[in-house]
Parts: C-alpha cells; sequence; structure tokens
C-alpha cells in the first residue's frame, strides 16, 4: 500500500512540475479455478491468493512499464502447496482515454505445486487493459508463460502452442474514483472469470478482488488548465 502512495504522489508530483507522467495500480485477488477435462487431469482445483503492484512513467501517450506479481495457494484435491511470484522490470504501456491503459511487461519467476506442478523457473508475457472511469471499470489480463527446468509442464498450452502455459481473466470493477488538479485516483472491488491452461489441463474459475490505482490524468488536448 505505501509503494503504491509513493507512486501516486510522485506521479502528482511530476504533472504539477511538467515532469513525466505515471502512476500505479495495486490488485489484491483470490482466484479459484477447476478442471474442465476429465477426472484424469492434473491439478483438478487450483486456489491462489496474491497481490499485484504495477506502475507506470513516460508521456502523455506511451509509458514505462513494471511490476511484481506474488501469490501462494493450494491444489485442494491433492493438498499441494501452490505459488506463483513474477517481477516485470521491462515493459511498456499505451495510456487510454483519461486514466486507462493497456500494458505489456516480459519478466521472470518461478512457480509451482508440491505433489502436481513441478518446480519451474518461469518467464510470462503479460498484458493488462483497464478502461472506463467513474463507478465501473473494465479489467482484462492474459499472460503466456515459458517454463524451464521441468520437463514435465512444457508444451502444456492447448490454444497457443509455442506458450508452456495460458492464463485469462476477464472483469468488472465497482467502485468509485475522482479526478481533480490533474489527478486520478479509484478503488473497488472486482470480480471476474479466470481461464487457465497447463499439464494440457483446461480450468475455468471464478477470481475476485480489492484494487487501488492512481496516478497523473492524461486530459483531451482541448483541456486547459486555469
Amino acid at each position: 500500500m505505501r509503494a503504491l502512495l509513493v507512486i501516486v504522489l510522485l506521479a502528482a508530483t511530476a504533472e504539477a512540475r511538467g515532469l513525466p507522467q505515471g502512476g500505479g495500480w495495486l490488485h489484491y485477488e483470490l482466484s479459484g479455478a477447476h478442471a474442465l477435462d476429465d477426472d484424469t487431469a492434473t491439478p483438478r482445483e487450483l486456489v491462489l491468493a496474491g497481490v499485484k503492484l504495477h506502475g507506470l512513467v513516460g508521456g502523455r501517450y506511451v509509458a514505462y512499464h513494471a511490476g511484481l506479481d506474488l501469490a501462494a495457494g493450494a491444489t485442494i484435491q491433492d493438498a499441494g502447496f501452490a505459488y506463483d511470484v513474477s517481477l516485470f522490470p521491462v515493459g511498456g504501456a499505451l495510456r487510454l482515454g483519461a486514466s486507462g491503459f493497456l500494458a505489456v511487461g516480459f519478466g521472470i519467476g518461478a512457480n509451482g505445486a508440491t505433489g502436481t506442478l513441478d518446480d519451474a523457473l518461469a518467464f510470462p508475457l503479460d498484458v493488462t487493459l483497464e478502461v472506463g472511469g467513474g463507478a465501473v471499470r473494465l479489467l482484462a489480463h492474459g499472460r503466456g508463460t515459458f517454463l524451464f527446468n521441468a520437463d514435465s509442464r512444457q508444451g502444456g498450452a492447448r490454444t497457443l502452442g509455442g506458450f508452456d502455459e495460458l492464463e485469462a481473466m476477464a472483469g468488472v470493477r465497482i467502485g468509485r474514483s475522482k479526478d481533480q488538479f490533474g489527478f486520478t485516483s479509484s478503488t473497488g472491488y472486482f470480480v471476474g472469470v479466470n481461464y487457465r491452461e497447463l499439464l494440457d489441463t483446461r480450468m475455468v474459475g471464478l477470481v475476485i478482488g480489492y484494487a487501488i490505482a492512481g496516478g497523473s490524468l492524461r486530459k483531451p488536448r482541448h483541456v486547459v488548465d486555469l
């Protein structure tokens, strides 16, 4: 939470001084997924709780993007501890509308689950889209992951064969937002549907969470501050 506040304050200061603009978002998430395929699929259920902290800094339309995702949970049927950690030091973002964005990041991390998913070194390609303001905001997320040091998990994605695992989420956030002095901030709860492909298994489920976002407001060119 403090890290996000620092990002937001820096963005507001940058807006006031004419420096590069930016912002950030913090998501607390709880997701659960169940296998759609036959009973021999492993794992059958996967539950993860975690946090995502990301930031943007740059110009009016294009920005540099970096982030950190942390999650831990379990594979329910097999009672195995599960984890997923990713750092995104390289990325970019296209700012949309007043406060929306399309962000892409390439990172490094690790994930696995005892008894079902061998520990693996992960290189994820991550895409995040957020649009809308006021009380309703649309959220979408997709990730394709290349895995190493885990031969049993490679080639487990069906839809896009170049990746070893796939993940996608689409949801709606209901909350409140405020735009003032060239700065935007918003908070609210969100709910969505998530989809995974791993080990040649398709999984679908729900995700719920709480989101905090803020940063410099990308105003249309015809708007002039007085």
